[in-house]
C-alpha cells in the first residue's frame, strides 16, 4: 500500500506507512480509516478504468449527445430504434451507477480483490450492443 497521509490532532503526519503511524501514536481507528480511504482511490481508479474500457470518453459523448437529440423529440415522434437507444442509455447510466456504488464496499473489504471481474456488477448486454453503435 502507498504511504499515507494522515490528519490526527491537528497535525498531518505525510509519508507515513501504517507500521510507523502506529508508532508515532496514531490510534489504530484513525490508521485503519486511513488505509481504507487510500485504498477507495484505488478502486475508484479501478472503477474508472472499467467504465472507460467499456465507452471511451468520446463515446459517452456521442451517446449523450444522440440522447439529447433523441429527447428532444416529442416520445410519438420517436423511432423504435431511437426509443431502443434511450432505453440502452438508461441502463447503461444506471451500470455506471451500480459500479460506483460498489467502489466503497470494494475499499473496505481489503481481503476483496478489485481487479477481479467477479467483483463488479456485470455490464448489461444492452449497453454493449448500443456502445458498438457509437
Amino acid at each position: 500500500m502507498a504511504d499515507l497521509t494522515i490528519k490526527h490532532n491537528g497535525m498531518t503526519y505525510a509519508n507515513f506507512t501504517a507500521t510507523s503511524a502506529h508508532a508515532a501514536g496514531i490510534p489504530q481507528a484513525v490508521i485503519d480509516q486511513a488505509l481504507v480511504e487510500e485504498r477507495l482511490k484505488v478502486v475508484k481508479a479501478e472503477c474508472r478504468k472499467r467504465i472507460y474500457s467499456r465507452a471511451s470518453s468520446e463515446t459517452q459523448m456521442n451517446m449523450a449527445t444522440t440522447a439529447a437529440a433523441i429527447a428532444g423529440k416529442a416520445e410519438a415522434g420517436r423511432t423504435k430504434d431511437e426509443a431502443a437507444v434511450l432505453v440502452g442509455i438508461k441502463a447503461a447510466l444506471d451500470w455506471v451507477g451500480a459500479m460506483r456504488a460498489k467502489c466503497p464496499d470494494l475499499a473496505a473489504d481489503p481481503d476483496t480483490s478489485f481487479t477481479q471481474d467477479a467483483s463488479w456488477p456485470e455490464c448489461p448486454p444492452e449497453v454493449v450492443a448500443l456502445v458498438e453503435q457509437f
